[in-house]
Protein backbone atom coordinates (compact mmCIF):
# COMPACT_ATOMS: atom_id res chain seq x y z
CA UNK A 1 0.00 0.00 0.00
CA UNK A 2 1.44 3.32 -0.99
CA UNK A 3 1.31 6.51 1.60
CA UNK A 4 2.18 9.73 1.26
CA UNK A 5 4.35 10.27 4.26
CA UNK A 6 3.63 14.42 3.90
CA UNK A 7 -0.09 13.34 5.04
CA UNK A 8 -2.08 15.79 7.09
CA UNK A 9 -3.05 14.20 10.55
CA UNK A 10 -6.63 14.38 10.65
CA UNK A 11 -8.93 13.17 14.01
CA UNK A 12 -11.40 10.25 13.44
CA UNK A 13 -15.21 10.28 15.38
CA UNK A 14 -14.41 7.91 18.26
CA UNK A 15 -16.42 4.90 16.73
CA UNK A 16 -13.90 5.06 13.83
CA UNK A 17 -11.17 5.31 15.47
CA UNK A 18 -12.32 2.58 18.03
CA UNK A 19 -12.97 0.60 14.70
CA UNK A 20 -9.85 1.00 12.93
CA UNK A 21 -7.76 0.27 16.19
CA UNK A 22 -10.10 -3.05 16.11
CA UNK A 23 -9.52 -3.78 12.68
CA UNK A 24 -5.10 -3.44 13.60
CA UNK A 25 -5.36 -5.43 17.13
CA UNK A 26 -6.87 -8.31 14.85
CA UNK A 27 -4.32 -7.91 12.04
CA UNK A 28 -6.55 -7.15 8.98
CA UNK A 29 -4.68 -3.62 9.13
CA UNK A 30 -1.08 -2.49 9.84
CA UNK A 31 -1.78 0.71 11.11
CA UNK A 32 -5.14 2.54 11.32
CA UNK A 33 -3.98 5.18 8.60
CA UNK A 34 -3.78 1.67 6.22
CA UNK A 35 -7.31 1.19 7.93
CA UNK A 36 -8.32 4.86 6.50
CA UNK A 37 -6.35 4.49 3.08
CA UNK A 38 -8.17 1.63 2.39
CA UNK A 39 -11.48 3.21 3.29
CA UNK A 40 -10.72 6.10 0.72
CA UNK A 41 -9.71 3.84 -1.63
CA UNK A 42 -12.95 1.31 -1.78
CA UNK A 43 -15.32 4.82 -1.91
CA UNK A 44 -12.57 5.66 -5.14
CA UNK A 45 -13.23 2.24 -6.65
CA UNK A 46 -17.54 2.10 -5.49
CA UNK A 47 -17.61 5.79 -7.19
CA UNK A 48 -15.86 4.35 -10.00
CA UNK A 49 -18.28 1.68 -10.61
CA UNK A 50 -21.21 3.67 -10.13
CA UNK A 51 -20.01 5.79 -13.31
CA UNK A 52 -19.19 3.11 -15.02
CA UNK A 53 -22.92 1.40 -14.57
CA UNK A 54 -24.37 4.46 -15.42
CA UNK A 55 -22.13 5.10 -18.54
CA UNK A 56 -23.17 1.63 -19.62
CA UNK A 57 -26.34 2.45 -19.34
CA UNK A 58 -26.18 5.17 -21.05
CA UNK A 59 -24.05 4.17 -23.99
CA UNK A 60 -27.02 1.06 -23.79
CA UNK A 61 -29.49 3.80 -24.67
CA UNK A 62 -27.69 5.53 -27.48
CA UNK A 63 -26.47 8.51 -25.41
CA UNK A 64 -23.00 7.79 -25.77
CA UNK A 65 -20.39 11.03 -25.37
CA UNK A 66 -16.87 10.87 -26.52
CA UNK A 67 -14.11 10.72 -23.52
CA UNK A 68 -10.62 10.12 -22.67
CA UNK A 69 -9.62 7.71 -20.00
CA UNK A 70 -8.01 10.61 -17.83
CA UNK A 71 -10.83 13.18 -18.38
CA UNK A 72 -13.39 10.20 -17.04
CA UNK A 73 -11.58 9.60 -14.08
CA UNK A 74 -11.45 13.63 -13.38
CA UNK A 75 -14.44 13.85 -13.24
CA UNK A 76 -15.40 11.06 -11.19
CA UNK A 77 -12.88 12.72 -8.92
CA UNK A 78 -14.62 15.67 -8.93
CA UNK A 79 -18.14 14.56 -8.51
CA UNK A 80 -17.06 12.74 -5.26
CA UNK A 81 -15.00 15.12 -3.83
CA UNK A 82 -11.75 13.28 -3.99
CA UNK A 83 -9.81 15.41 -6.22
CA UNK A 84 -6.37 15.64 -5.07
Amino acid sequence: MPMRRNAETITLPEDLQVFAEERVRAGQNASVAEVVYDAVQEKKLSALREALDAGITELDAGLGLESSVEDFIAEIDRETGLAP
